[in-house]
């Protein structure tokens, strides 16, 4: 009977609920700790303000990697999660056409263009378009009425729906269906964009322009299996992954 429950046990999978920006790493992180534990992950990726609000609404989850502070914070301010921490960062990057010529130095022009189409992700359900529309109030003290020009033209294309497992990532459909000439994305989103299609230009946007975003995660306080993965996450093993896959 001892026998069949530490069998059952170890057939177990914990619920990971992390954000689409961190699936490679975080897979691959998931694949290290496993390889030392009898614990066992599954892992669903989508937006952090989506996934919080399934949290929110009785999903059971043993730890939670999100792209902003923000929702971990709030679900262990709920007591629906335990304490939160910041475990990497990310950088906004602009991918593009090789056509448009985007530099540092004409990027605001060259964005703001009524015939150049930007594609975004969506502020409040994924933090990636909230530190997006923070580059926009960025760039107005430089370039006036910028944020005005971009809230009203940008395409928000990604970040309003938990995507299906298996789905193409969102940025690669943008540019294979002819739908955007530019996307403002985390970097490591646009090296996995640019990986896919070479023809595209990456472009980091400028120290005094870009949104730093911080990364936190939590696990369930109940959940001995998620406070041992996040012990794990901010150890050397896993922050080299991450940095591996550029975050920082």
């Amino acid at each position: 009977m001892a026998q069949d429950q530490a069998q059952a046990k170890s057939n177990t999978s914990s619920a990971i609920f992390a954000a689409g920006s961190l699936r490679a790493a975080m897979d691959e992180i998931i694949e290290a700790y496993t390889a030392q534990s009898s614990n066992r992950f599954s892992a669903k990726y989508g937006p952090s303000g989506k996934l919080r609000q399934e949290i929110e609404a009785g999903a059971k989850v043993d730890v939670f990697a999100s792209a902003s502070t923000e929702h971990t914070q709030a679900l262990a301010q709920q007591k629906l999660l335990g304490p939160s921490e910041v475990f990497t960062h990310n950088d906004l990057c602009v991918i593009a056409r090789a056509e448009l010529a985007l530099t540092a130095a004409n990027m605001l022009e060259v964005l703001s263009q009524t015939s150049v189409r930007v594609a975004t992700s969506t502020p409040l359900s994924d933090p990636m378009g909230d530190y997006t529309w923070q580059f926009f109030r960025n760039a107005d003290m430089k370039r006036s009425d910028f944020y005005q020009v971009m809230d009203a033209k940008a395409l928000k294309l990604s970040g309003a729906t938990v995507p299906v497992a298996g789905e193409k990532l969102p940025y690669i459909r943008a540019f294979e269906d002819n739908k955007a000439d530019a996307y403002i994305m985390y970097c490591t989103n646009a090296v996995i964009t640019k990986k896919a299609l070479p023809y595209l230009n990456v472009l980091r946007i400028p120290d005094a322009l870009n949104v730093r975003s911080e990364y936190g995660i939590a696990a369930d306080i109940n959940s001995a299996a998620g406070k041992d993965f996040v012990r794990f996450v901010m150890q050397t093993r896993a922050q080299s992954i991450l940095k591996k896959h550029g975050f920082d």
